[in-house]
């Protein structure tokens, strides 16, 4: 035999053998596959192959009851930790799912793809997930619950005047805000892979305080303080109402306060009755009657207390609670009171009111005045006032400041 013939003959041998081999094969993987999860299928590190779709689907039951005997997540901030049952947020595992996935593998195409798919398993595998669902509401709920126990306001650092003059701190505390949409984003693939139990650090951001702690640490004294009388009834509960705007606020070194933007608008709604007022030089009743006297007692303690007025006027006439020339007149949109701190350091008001006294004071740190006081003196007649502001050190006049000259009618 001629030696291209032996290699024809040969080259058919081997290619039979290679299709029969084909054929005895497949008809094998076909016959063992038939009804059951194919070979080469796996799930949670385990072979599903030859199992029947029930089968597979009491394996996804049992690993599913051991998955969800666990807390679904566990949320913490700080030394707080808040956890989360599967029963919370009706977490189920979709095992009927997962079963019929691992069944459906190999079986979806023609005959002859089911065939090839079934084979390329056989050699190289395929693994099923197991995957969960939730209600997105409740967990929703859930996180909006910790975020209540988190959020907080800022609160600023405060001052407290005592009954005998001295000063108590109380420390600032910044404000925190949680956004659960990002702890939701985070919770949810691992809930519906049913990777458990989550473990999630929430991360509220953070709002710092208007007042600081070193805001005040320099303050240690009353600059300035001044006291008017009142009676009780709606004008009180305007001058009450008026002056609770002004506690606590803080005027930074060359910063300025104004009082309308301070004490806000004086209407109905803000609180604020009908009381007496005037209104061009002659008495009448208005809503916020009686607001103008927090602002004169104002204008009076920051006087003392060595600040600088930049925006004040006077009445039309002269009030009784303060000396002619003393006063400092506001009015919704009209008229204000403005002063600035020319202090190194940041000035504190307190107010303080016993029902029939108001008192303001000006809090700072008494070596910003280098040893002066400040007294005020009133020349002229009470119809043209002038004002004088007196700096002294030592006991000694350094400085006689003119103010103002008002004039009534």
């Amino acid at each position: 035999m001629k030696s291209s013939t032996l290699v024809k003959v040969t080259a058919f041998f081997t290619t039979f053998t290679a299709v029969a081999c084909f054929a005895v094969g497949a008809v094998s993987v076909t016959t063992m596959n038939s009804g059951r999860v194919i070979l080469g299928v796996q799930a949670e590190g385990t072979s599903l192959a030859g199992k029947t779709p029930d089968n597979a689907k009491r394996f996804f039951d049992s690993v599913a009851m051991n998955r969800l005997s666990r807390p679904v997540a566990q949320l913490t901030y700080q030394d707080k930790t808040w956890t989360i049952k599967p029963e919370d947020i009706h977490l189920t595992a979709k095992t009927k799912e997962a079963a019929e996935a691992a069944y459906a593998i190999g079986r979806s195409g023609t005959p002859v793809e089911n065939l090839l798919e079934q084979m390329r398993c056989a050699i190289f595998g395929r693994t099923v997930e197991l995957t969960g669902a939730y209600d997105s509401a409740l967990l929703d709920e859930k996180l909006q619950n910790i975020k209540e126990s988190i959020d907080r306001d800022p609160v600023n650092a405060s001052i407290t005047l005592t009954k005998k003059g001295t000063l108590q701190k109380q420390k600032a505390v910044q404000g925190l805000a949680l956004d659960t949409e990002p702890v939701k984003t985070a919770l949810d693939g691992k809930l519906r892979s049913l990777k458990l139990t989550a473990q999630v650090p929430l991360t509220p951001s953070v709002t710092e305080p208007f007042v600081s702690d070193a805001d005040i640490a320099a303050i240690d004294s009353v600059l300035g303080t001044y006291t008017t009388s009142f009676s009780p009834g709606a004008r009180g509960d305007n001058i009450i109402l008026a002056a609770s705007k002004l506690q606590g606020a803080l005027i930074r070194s060359q910063a300025t306060l104004s009082f309308n933007d301070t004490v806000g608008r004086r209407t109905r709604d803000a609180g604020y009755q009908n009381a007496g007022v005037i209104i061009d030089g002659e008495p009448a009743i208005d809503v916020g009657g009686g607001v103008c006297q927090v602002s004169t007692t104002l204008y009076n303690a920051v006087l003392l207390a060595g600040l600088t007025p930049t925006v004040r006027s006077n009445h039309s006439l002269p009030s009784s609670y303060v000396p002619a020339g003393r006063d400092a007149t506001v009015a919704d949109g009209l008229l204000d009171f403005v002063f600035q701190n020319p202090l190194p350091h940041p000035v504190y008001l307190v107010a303080t009111e016993t029902g029939s006294r108001l008192t303001i004071s000006v809090l700072g740190t008494r070596a910003d005045l280098a040893g002066k006081t400040v007294a005020l003196v009133t020349e002229g007649s009470r119809k043209k006032p002038t004002l004088y502001r007196i700096w002294s050190q030592n006991g000694e006049v350094i400085d006689r400041e003119y103010m103002h000259t008002d004039s009534y009618s």
